[in-house]
């Protein structure tokens, strides 16, 4: 089924992440509840230079195709988040532009059924960056000739209201008003006429008024956004959530109530993974006297050794906040080789255990659940990951109008 009929009967959660661990746990849980699964990656985490995940947009896709096959998962779907100038926000709008036409004609060439196109990014020489800018980069990448011929079956995002990727931002939220999304939807749809698209159903990416911070998060306002819902339906295009990282399920229903019909989760996954892995390592630490992982040493020494991720973002003092912020930017050093070393050594360990015989030692983990995923044939270190990011996982596919077993 393709993605745009998929949506007319339910939302999707949209998992924005580059960790193949969390993603191979999110491929197995859609696989034994049946369940479809939006994978997208960000143009810093995949790019044709290979982003700080060193992959290109064909070699992310075949990495989760390999998943997908290994698991005999075939409900996938592939997307590109915020493809635009972001990787090179600090060259000119020339090089920028250039770049960011390069980037998503090369993920328009591959199996990418969702492509958000995000030029709300200020570049080095922009003295300041506006609507009318934003969309007349957006309409630039559109009709270029390469890119024109490659968006028949491909589900287009756009928005020039695009929370900050990652959350985080301390500046006061601008709500997007009714009058913002019924000038943009009108620009667009002559856009797509001129591409002769004219019936294609979008996604516009709008700012509700939410967010996460380190240890808080806001919550939006859904006071009269009845008027804005109806100006979707009857222009015929939905919305798209981004942050919506650890909202409540509660909200995240509003949120599809109101035509939201794609929900963005990234860091609320990789924090969830993070935390099983400490979980690991307290067992770990018990029952190995030595030759232990130390993996949340090796993590922090990663991230002192090379601030780049973080700096703008953490107090170098406060580092609790470092392992424990909802802006998880621990996420960023899961890839580096020092860590991946640490966590095989970690797996290697746990899976050694006999559970039965340690069951006090798992306080944290429900013993139904152990026992409900045992008969998959998981290893320890899979079963507690499982465990762990599956609270994540039920929430967003529960509010997205799914049955979860």
């Amino acid at each position: 089924m393709k993605i745009d009929k998929l949506i007319k009967r339910k939302a999707l959660p949209s998992f924005c992440t580059s960790n193949f661990d969390v993603l191979k746990t999110i491929i197995f849980f859609c696989k034994i509840n049946r369940l479809p699964c939006l994978v997208e990656c960000t143009s810093n985490q995949v790019n044709q230079n290979g982003g700080y995940t060193k992959n290109t947009p064909k070699s992310f896709m075949n990495k989760i195709i390999k998943i997908s096959k290994n698991l005999k998962f075939k409900n996938l779907f592939l997307g590109g988040d915020h493809l635009g100038p972001l990787p090179w926000k600090n060259t000119s709008k020339k090089i920028a532009l250039k770049n960011s036409i390069k980037l998503i004609r090369d993920f328009l060439k591959q199996k990418y059924c969702k492509i958000h196109i995000d030029t709300s990014i200020k570049c080095k020489d922009d003295k300041a960056i506006n609507n009318k800018i934003i969309f007349e980069r957006t309409k630039e990448i559109l009709e270029t000739p390469s890119i024109k011929k490659k968006l028949k079956g491909k589900f287009l995002i756009i928005g020039t209201e695009v929370p900050l990727s990652g959350s985080g931002d301390e500046k006061k939220m601008t709500i997007t008003s009714e009058r913002q999304i019924k000038d943009e939807c009108d620009q667009f749809k002559d856009v797509l006429k001129e591409l002769k698209l004219k019936n294609k159903k979008f996604g516009l990416v709008i700012e509700p008024g939410m967010k996460y911070m380190h240890s808080t998060v806001v919550v939006p306002k859904f006071k009269k956004f009845y008027i804005k819902k109806k100006i979707s339906k009857e222009e015929n295009f939905v919305f798209e959530a981004h942050s919506t990282d650890f909202q409540s399920q509660q909200i995240l229903s509003k949120l599809v109530h109101n035509n939201f019909k794609f929900l963005k989760v990234g860091p609320e996954l990789t924090l969830n993974y993070s935390k099983a892995i400490f979980f690991m390592h307290q067992i770990e630490k018990k029952l190995f006297k030595t030759n232990h992982s130390n993996i949340k040493k090796v993590i922090l020494n990663s991230m002192l050794n090379n601030p780049k991720y973080w700096k703008d973002y953490y107090n170098r003092k406060n580092k609790n906040l470092y392992l424990t912020s909802k802006l998880d930017r621990m996420r960023y050093y899961l890839h580096t080789n020092s860590v991946n070393k640490s966590i095989n050594l970690l797996k290697k360990n746990i899976n050694k255990i006999t559970l039965e015989k340690n069951f006090s030692l798992f306080n944290q983990i429900n013993k139904k659940e152990i026992f409900r995923y045992r008969k998959n044939k998981l290893s320890n270190f899979e079963m507690i990951k499982l465990i762990f990011i599956t609270k994540v996982l039920k929430k967003y596919f529960t509010a997205c109008g799914f049955t979860i077993n």
